[in-house]
């Protein structure tokens, strides 16, 4: 499975997201050329599956939250969080989309997750994602470049990638088609990388294939 490009799927709005990336930035055995960043729109996800999202649902909200303070303070990051959440972060994504270069995308990207949940900045504002352009060497006009045609299809289209590859939430990610959800999966993608394990397609349908009490 070595050699190809590992698609991250995330959203902005995803603290687990926020750590993911983060974790990909300090290590070395996880270069960010190693991936390929697709933003998606998580909301259109949950719409699509028909189900709410965790924030959406009081105990699911707590505990996440919980839980996301727990793991920054493990990890020693920063976390304030966004002043409101969710919130509107199409215009992050779809600036994200627009930039070609590997390397900066993933530069904004990042920065962008840090002001928003390191920082408890708020990114519906065109001051701080000008900001936040500006300090990965980006000359973007948040309104212009989220407006484009492009950008706007691109994060349709990553949402669609993920929904048909049969994903459910972010962040994720795709090894050849193993999707692995979750910002503490990275030993398990190494694994799968260097082959080191593989998936085992015919014993997953033989168990899902069994009868489940109660299943019409």
């Amino acid at each position: 499975m070595s050699g190809a490009l590992v698609p991250f799927y995330f959203d902005l709005i995803s603290p687990y997201s926020y750590l993911a990336i983060s974790l990909i930035d300090r290590r070395s055995d996880l270069p960010a050329s190693m991936f390929e960043l697709r933003p998606v729109a998580l909301g259109s996800v949950f719409s699509a599956l028909e189900v709410m999202g965790p924030g959406d649902v009081p105990y699911r909200r707590r505990y996440g939250l919980a839980d996301v303070l727990l793991l920054a303070q493990h990890y020693g990051l920063p976390l304030e969080g966004p002043p409101r959440h969710p919130f509107n972060s199409l215009y992050g994504l779809r600036a994200v989309s627009a930039v070609d270069a590997p390397e900066q995308r993933f530069d904004l990207a990042l920065r962008l997750f840090q002001a928003a949940w390191g920082e408890g900045l708020d990114l519906e504002k065109a001051d701080v994602l000008s900001r936040c352009f500006e300090e990965v060497g980006l000359d973007f006009d948040p309104e212009e470049v989220a407006s484009r045609r492009e950008t706007r299809q691109a994060i349709k289209s990553h949402t669609q990638s993920l929904l048909a590859a049969g994903g459910f939430g972010v962040p994720t990610f795709d090894v050849a088609g193993q999707l692995l959800f979750g910002h503490d999966r990275f030993e398990l993608l190494l694994a799968l990388v260097s082959g080191a394990v593989r998936p085992e397609p015919e014993k997953l349908e033989r168990l899902l294939a069994r009868p489940r009490p109660g299943a019409s």
